[in-house]
């Protein structure tokens, strides 16, 4: 498993992040990009597959494929062998699990993501990868009415909350105290790397960890 999951960031706040991604990627394979968490936004989903081939091309991808809804229902699974790392946008947490769950896409991607496939997960995407996706009442209407929040499980017992600013400090301890989970905060400059044995903070920014205070993981720690 090689997860890099990202505070949500673009450009040189997740430049170390998507370099790294960029490493583990096949190269002789197109990259998968799920764009759906971006529902319903303005710009829809042809602005961000312009936006992504431009922040992954100065790291030496260049054959990025997009799905959407109805290819997450309609691919099977054995389509997915021919790309060399998937990458999941930002947006909707809510939309997002919601869909993934409907299309039966869900356990594929888990499957994927179990055979060392790397994945990206931007904001949302990385939300996904946690034991639920409660941290995103916060900060995204669940206009969808999803009932059942638990995610992927992947970054051991971890939820995640993204785009974190010191100004959320209230609300993540009241977060902790209504529903008991373990929380890694990640500032938009920060990222992960996660495998089976660690999980490594990837810089500029430092991720947090928050107790009665908040303890910071630098840059290149693992923990």
């Amino acid at each position: 498993m090689r997860l890099c999951l990202s505070g949500g960031g673009s450009g040189e706040k997740s430049a170390e992040l998507d370099k790294m991604f960029a490493s583990a990627v096949g190269k002789s394979k197109p990259l998968l990009y799920i764009p759906i968490a971006w529902a319903n936004k303005e710009n829809h989903y042809s602005e961000c597959f312009k936006w992504l081939n431009k922040a992954l091309r100065r790291f030496g991808i260049y054959h990025i494929e997009m799905w959407a809804e109805k290819d997450l229902r309609e691919r099977t699974e054995a389509d997915l062998d021919r790309f060399g790392g998937v990458y999941v946008g930002g947006g909707n947490t809510f939309y997002l699990l919601k869909e993934l769950r409907d299309s039966g896409f869900l356990p594929k991607l888990e499957r994927l993501i179990k055979r060392n496939v790397p994945y990206y997960g931007g904001s949302a995407g990385a939300i996904l990868c946690g034991k639920t996706i409660i941290s995103s009442i916060f900060s995204d209407s669940n206009y969808v009415g999803l009932k059942n929040l638990e995610a992927m499980h992947l970054v051991r017992d971890y939820d995640l909350w993204c785009h974190y600013e010191p100004a959320d400090n209230e609300k993540i301890q009241g977060f902790r105290e209504a529903y008991s989970l373990d929380l890694i905060a990640l500032p938009e400059n920060t990222g992960l790397f996660v495998t089976e044995k660690e999980i490594e903070a990837i810089g500029p920014g430092s991720a947090y960890l928050p107790s009665k205070e908040m303890r910071e993981i630098k840059p290149g720690q693992k923990f």
